[in-house]
């Protein structure tokens, strides 16, 4: 089994994964990626979306959003052993002993790559009599020099390698520390123990496949002095010593190896260490060392605190005058030779003993404060102590300390980030503090933290923006939920960056939308949208709670309010009646305001085969004249389908089953306009008791409050037997064409009644009188091989008399009977996008006019101006911009790779659309930094695209290719192309 220690110290802890959102305007309000430029861990996966904005033909803001591409990033290997990465004859520790002692020499490997590893390490010494006795490494998980038991990891006598089982190192700066012991022969002497003897101590990656050539093995040397003078051993640790502080009653500040750092403000004072201030942090750290020699010597030690730190002044106590505090002023001569000399200018110490005994170990313990200043991690809180392994001159003084060879274990304080957020709104008064809760979960009812709008009508989304802020001392990324609250029911959120139309992503995969990185001390604006239910009823709107939780410290949320105050009475109103019946939902079967009710309002009884009329009444409540389209379905979903065989066809007020069709209605401002709907089911259907027919009415005309005007109604229809003779034509068709263009639409001809309606038909497809002086046209033909599709067997109907072949007995259109028919619907070139043509297609039977006059109704559409995103990329590993995307298949990446994204927009409708832009960003963990750009002649191109050129332009976070003025023809494209970094 391959040993892990738990104790293993890592460094900062990796930050969660970010894709940052496309900003559409091009201020990118996530803040600079530099807060995330560190490598990311292996198996990191990197995603962003694209997204383009632009005006439709009516002029209506559109956003398109592309596929999401992905990247994982593949583990890189790095390492070094005591800083060095290859292998060297470099002394990183001189130790100094006594015949028959035993030295430690400390070591530390840091695995710098971005995944975990396994490392072996080796020690190789000359045996007695020339050498050691024994050559052994220990664990030292908790780096003060020493081993932390007496289990070695591998003990070798006499000098034989000492091999250390693999040991498993985390990535992103995991160290594993350890110390090397050394055993001198109790018989050694100059002239059998040659000082120094050399060991070599070298640690070996364990996958060398991650790993640069150079950089699969790393080795130093440690020196092994004899003497029978003074032999100095010293560490360094974060510890409390066995001695009294001369302060607070002689406790200590706990010696904590990891915490948070100090707010700003505190004060480096032995009062501010005694009873810190809130938010103040204080560390022990002590200086242990010992006589192994065989003779008293003058010991010299210095100290540097790094700049993490603040020393304390007046802190410093040493083990030989237990609760007396050192004076870091130098010590006159004579004081000093009676026990230590020490100086301290501010973070600078030294001491000097001026007779360390032999085979005694004392101690000098100080009190740092961690400085507000100091970095993330151990960077700015790692330092070794300096000390000389054999006496110093009498000469050398605590303020004259001279230059110690000998460097202590580094120890190091690993400082954590503290995380605490804010949410709030997009309000100038929006802060901190202002925004802050009044309790958890509970925002405050100020404009600091309370969005409100005003008004907005069922079927719409209504957008909140707000704020983020960072009050800790590390970045973040922030999950985002929103709860329904005093919402309609059936209201649906989702959270959007500040531009209101880039959709925030999950970017750290534990399923939640996040608003990517926001620095320390930092903020971010972000946008819920919420989409009204098209049923909601008019009145009070509703108010929503968000909640931000930290991903760095999930116990850490926050809350801001969204109000939505009052959404817009009804717009439009169904109703059977002018006056209408009850309410819609409340009165169970009403169908005044909003619907649909739970219950038909009204019941019709029918024969099958036959059509009855419902009579409906629009009702257009806003300011302005509105058409409002027609439409029936099965279920309370649109556009939806009928039971098979059954026809809604909508006629004028007053008319008939056999009245010409129509597909809209005009209804002026603040007026009532009566319609009729036919419903018919087919003869073969069974008897049935209220089948369910739902009508609705939708505005096609933007309202006076900019949004689509909708209502929904339930009505009902009860079937009973069949007439004798009857035939059906079925279905209703709905298409898209482009202008200039045409579409096909099959229909089938059943005979259900009992009765035979003949040997022959006529068919018709009439068109609305304006679209024919408009230049549409059709063409009616007999679908011989029931293919659906106009072929070379199918017979144009060119007298709208159809004789279909009578089969062996009987007649043609005997009952059961079926025939296919194709109606070829036909645009002018001129068709305007959103035209509407409705072709009313007839048959009727000259033999048996009993069998009735069925109908279909194709409605054809001329397709408006759409945009469509398509985004691909491709590794480029040299990064020097030449590779050209073609896939957006998921790609394997390192860190120091590059990734070329391309985002094409396509036109694909049949009209221009203008004021085009493409927005992209970059995705987390990656950068401009490094990585080659395309050309830019092929950085932002164009087909089919008029008025102001499109630009590319970019700033360390964001990309974009568009104008402020632009049209793109049908079929016109747009092309962005740019290259960033994987960091390393």
């Amino acid at each position: 089994m391959t040993p892990t220690l738990s104790a293993r110290r890592t460094g900062p802890a990796p930050r969660a994964l970010w894709a940052g959102a496309a900003a559409l305007t091009l201020s990118f309000l996530f803040g600079s990626s530099g807060a995330f430029a560190a490598a990311p861990p292996a198996n990191t996966v990197i995603g962003n979306q694209a997204s383009a904005t632009y005006l439709d033909p009516n002029g209506a803001s559109q956003l398109a959003t592309s596929n999401l591409v992905q990247t994982t990033v593949q583990q890189v290997g790095s390492f070094n052993l005591d800083t060095f990465t290859t292998e060297t004859t470099t002394v990183v520790n001189t130790k100094t002993g006594a015949a028959g002692t035993t030295v430690y020499a400390p070591h530390v490997l840091t695995n710098t790559g971005n995944g975990t590893d396994t490392f072996t390490f080796t020690v190789t010494a000359p045996a007695s009599p020339n050498g050691f006795t024994k050559v052994e490494v220990f664990a030292d998980a908790n780096a003060d020099g020493v081993p932390d038991s007496t289990t070695a990891l591998c003990s070798v006598v006499p000098g034989a390698v000492c091999n250390v089982p693999a040991q498993t190192v985390a990535g992103n700066n995991g160290t594993f520390p350890f110390v090397v012991a050394y055993s001198i022969p109790s018989t050694a002497t100059a002239a059998t123990f040659t000082s120094p003897v050399a060991a070599t101590v070298k640690a070996t990656a364990g996958t060398p496949a991650l790993y640069a050539a150079g950089n699969l093995t790393a080795a130093d040397v440690d020196n092994v002095n004899l003497t029978d003078q003074a032999a100095f051993n010293a560490t360094k640790s974060l510890a409390v010593p066995s001695v009294a502080w001369s302060a607070n009653g002689g406790t200590w500040p706990t010696a904590s190896v990891s915490g948070p750092r100090s707010v700003a403000g505190c004060a480096a004072t032995v009062a501010g260490a005694t009873t810190p201030a809130a938010g103040c942090v204080y560390t022990t750290y002590t200086l242990k060392f010992n006589n192994t020699g065989g003779a008293p010597g003058r010991f010299v030690m210095t100290d540097t605190v790094p700049a993490g730190f603040t020393y304390v002044p007046g802190s410093a106590v040493w083990s030989n005058a237990p609760g007396t505090a050192l004076t870091d002023a130098p010590q006159a001569e004579a004081a000093a030779a009676a026990g230590i000399d020490f100086t301290a200018t501010g973070n600078t110490l030294a001491f000097v003993v001026a007779s360390l005994p032999q085979n005694v170990t004392q101690t000098v313990s100080f009190v740092v404060m961690v400085n507000d200043t100091a970095a993330i991690g151990t960077s700015t809180t790692t330092n070794t102590a300096r000390y000389n392994p054999v006496t110093v001159p009498p000469t050398t003084t605590s303020d004259n300390p001279g230059t110690p060879g000998s460097p202590t274990n580094p120890s190091s304080y690993n400082v954590i980030g503290t995380f605490g957020i804010i949410l709030g709104s997009a309000d100038a008064s929006a802060s901190p503090t202002a925004s802050k809760d009044t309790a958890v979960g509970n925002p405050n009812t100020t404009a600091a933290d309370t969005t409100t709008v005003a008004s907005a009508g069922a079927g719409t989304t209504v957008k909140f923006t707000q704020t983020v802020f960072n009050i800790g001392n590390a970045p973040d990324v922030v999950n985002l939920t929103a709860a329904l609250g005093t919402f309609p029911a059936g209201t649906t959120f989702k959270f959007f960056a500040a531009d209101g139309v880039t959709p925030l992503i999950d970017n750290n995969s534990d399923g939640i939308p996040d608003t990517g990185p926001v620095p320390a001390n930092g903020s971010v604006k972000f946008v819920l949208a919420a989409t009204l239910p098209a049923e909601a009823a008019p009145g009070a709107g509703g108010s929503a709670i968000v909640t931000g939780t930290s991903t760095g410290d999930s116990t850490k949320t926050e809350s801001t309010r969204d109000t939505l105050t009052n959404v817009v009475g009804v717009l439009v109103d169904l109703t059977n009646t002018a006056t209408g019946n009850g309410t819609a939902g409340n009165t169970g079967n009403g169908d005044v305001g909003t619907g649909p009710s739970p219950q038909p309002t009204t019941t019709k009884t029918t024969p099958a085969g036959t059509g009855t009329i419902f009579n409906l009444f629009v009702r257009n409540n806003d300011s302005v004249a509105n058409t409002y389209s027609l439409a029936a379905s099965q279920t309370n979903s649109f556009p939806g389908s009928l039971p098979a065989g059954w026809t809604v066809k909508f006629v004028a007020a007053g008319g008939t089953c056999a009245g010409a069709a129509i597909t809209s209605v005009n209804v002026p401002a603040t007026t009532q306009t009566p319609v009729d709907a036919c419903v018919t089911p087919p003869a073969s259907q069974a008897p049935v008791t209220g089948q369910a027919v739902y009508f609705q009415v939708r505005s096609t005309i933007t309202t006076s409050t900019g949004v689509t005007a909708i209502d929904t109604k339930m009505d009902a229809v009860t079937v009973t037997t069949a007439n004798t003779f009857g035939a059906t034509l079925t279905p209703n068709n709905n298409g898209q064409v482009a202008p200039g263009g045409s579409v096909v639409y099959a229909h089938t001809v059943t005979i259900t009644g009992a009765q035979s309606c003949g040997t022959k038909y006529n068919v018709t497809a009439t068109l609305p009188a304006a679209d024919v002086t408009a230049g549409w046209t059709t063409a009616l033909y007999v679908d011989v091989n029931g293919d659906g599709q106009i072929d070379g067997g199918d017979t144009l109907v060119t007298n709208g008399t159809v004789t279909p072949t009578a089969p062996p007995t009987g007649t043609a259109l005997d009952s059961g009977k079926t025939h296919k028919l194709l109606v070829k619907v036909f645009a002018p070139g001129g068709a305007t996008a959103g035209a509407t043509d409705t072709a009313t297609v007839t048959v009727t039977f000259p033999d048996v006019a009993a069998c009735g006059s069925p109908t279909a109704t194709d409605i054809t559409t001329v397709i408006t101006g759409q945009m469509r995103l398509v985004k691909t990329q491709a590794l480029d590993t040299n990064c020097d911009g030449t590779e050209v995307p073609s896939s957006s298949a998921p790609l394997v990446a390192k860190p120091g790779e590059c990734i070329v994204y391309r985002v094409v927009a396509t036109n694909e409708g049949a009209a221009p659309v203008t004021n085009m832009s493409i927005n992209d960003a970059v995705p987390a963990y990656t950068t401009f930094t490094g990585a080659t750009q395309p050309p830019a002649a092929n950085q932002c191109t164009s087909t089919g695209v008029t008025g102001t050129a499109l630009a590319y332009s970019s700033t360390a976070t964001t990309v974009a290719c568009g104008s402020a003025s632009n049209t793109v023809a049908p079929g016109g494209t747009a092309t962005l192309l740019f290259s960033v970094k994987v960091n390393n």
